[in-house]
């Protein structure tokens, strides 16, 4: 179709691999056209582990999806998400040196590239970058200065910082089933794409996105993501507690936890005397145990990851400036009585998010396991709206002055 772009996402999580291909067009706006899930051991809080394997459930998921859908494209945009990534903000400032004083696109380049770090610690590289906001003569703008008048540009820019071995072991798996990475995507923006207002960007909130091996925290405020942090735990380390402390295989410690856990009960809540059937390992018939033990195992947990969340947020130093609430996303997001949980201890109102922005999105698909995947359609669409257009004009994404520049500074990013 002549006035439509295919825009192709693959979710590189703890736990899965998901794949999503949407389309877009200019009377019906972004629609889906096709979602993939494969689980896979051979890549953990996204780190490959295993390449051929990592290949061949990457390939199973791209192909599955693209079958499915009739579409066809090799141009990808990577959400990731692991422990070792980092973020930082930073900023830079230079004077304007036309004649008359008019802010010039090499301006932008130079201040944008002053503002990236330029010497990261060993095996480290930049993953995603995107500018928060432009100053021009202390006036502050989020919109492009190409053409105004001033003295002075300054740029503040979030910086999210990854493992240069881990992005090259994505980018071989990937290259392997003849796929060009368009652009990596740090998960917290891609979910934020998918669940969250314009008045929550603006006034600010807490984006937590609860994955299989991680928990990621972000701070949105002013339009953009202005502090993200990775907690190495997440909703797998409920099943390997349960596993480890009942004696009872992986499979059976998630239907424990699925079918009886919560993240949260009351200790005199009479429900915990109650007796549930359990299969002990390496035995045939149900055993019984009280509910108890299930609360037991997972309450140490639950606080552990807490605390983690509560430290980061006191170390972003935005709460202050955050007038809005906590928004939860991804698959252990859905974990009863988490909301409360957190409304609680966190002290303020909290939602589940549900993706939106998408035309054709089925029900099983507007979940909060789906944020992140979902939102890398819809990052894409505004990436590719952003270059067509040669436009500079942004809210919260790198402009396309600084695209162009990415090869000459990091020469390893495949584009």
């Amino acid at each position: 179709m002549a006035n439509s772009r295919i825009i192709l996402g693959i979710d590189i999580g703890s736990t899965k691999i998901a794949t999503v291909v949407g389309e877009t067009h200019t009377t019906r706006g972004l629609v889906l056209r096709g979602l993939r899930v494969v689980p896979t051991e051979a890549i953990t809080r996204g780190t490959v582990r295993d390449l051929n394997q990592a290949a061949k459930d990457i390939d199973d998921c791209y192909s599955g999806v693209m079958y499915s859908s009739g579409l066809a494209t090799d141009q990808v945009y990577v959400g990731i998400t692991g422990r070792d990534l980092a973020s930082i903000n930073r900023s830079a400032a230079v004077e304007i040196t036309h004649p008359e004083g008019e802010v010039e696109a090499e301006d932008v380049d130079l201040v944008i590239s002053h503002s990236l770090p330029q010497q990261l610690p060993a095996g480290q590289q930049i993953v995603h970058s995107m500018v928060r906001e432009f100053t021009l003569d202390g006036i502050r703008t989020n919109r492009s200065p190409v053409g105004m008048i001033g003295q002075r540009l300054g740029v503040e820019t979030h910086v999210v910082i990854g493992s240069t071995s881990q992005i090259a072991n994505l980018e071989r798996a990937l290259s392997r089933v003849d796929l060009a990475v368009r652009s990596y995507v740090f998960n917290l923006i891609s979910a934020g794409e998918a669940v969250l207002s314009a008045e929550d960007r603006n006034a600010g909130c807490v984006l937590i996105d609860f994955g299989g091996g991680t928990t990621n925290v972000g701070v949105f405020h002013g339009g953009t993501l202005c502090f993200s942090r990775c907690i190495p735990l997440g909703g797998q380390n409920f099943d390997i507690d349960l596993k480890q402390g009942l004696g009872v295989s992986f499979e059976e410690a998630q239907r424990l936890k699925k079918s009886y856990g919560k993240a949260w009960i009351d200790p005199d809540n009479e429900e915990l005397e109650d007796f549930i059937d359990i299969k002990f390992y390496g035995r045939r018939e149900y055993d019984k145990i009280k509910r108890r033990r299930i609360f037991e195992i997972m309450q140490p947990r639950t606080e552990e990851i807490l605390e983690h969340i509560i430290d980061a947020l006191n170390d972003s130093g935005e709460l202050a400036r955050i007038a809005g609430g906590v928004i939860i996303v991804g698959g252990s997001s859905q974990m009863r009585q988490l909301r409360r949980y957190l409304q609680k201890y966190l002290q303020r109102p909290v939602r589940v998010g549900l993706p939106t922005g998408i035309g054709h999105l089925l029900d099983e698909y507007r979940t909060p396991a789906f944020a992140a995947t979902l939102g890398l359609l819809l990052y894409g669409a505004k990436h590719e709206q952003t270059i067509q257009n040669g436009d500079n004009s942004f809210v919260g994404e790198v402009i396309t002055a600084l695209q162009e520049m990415w090869g000459k500074l990091f020469p390893t990013r495949e584009k």
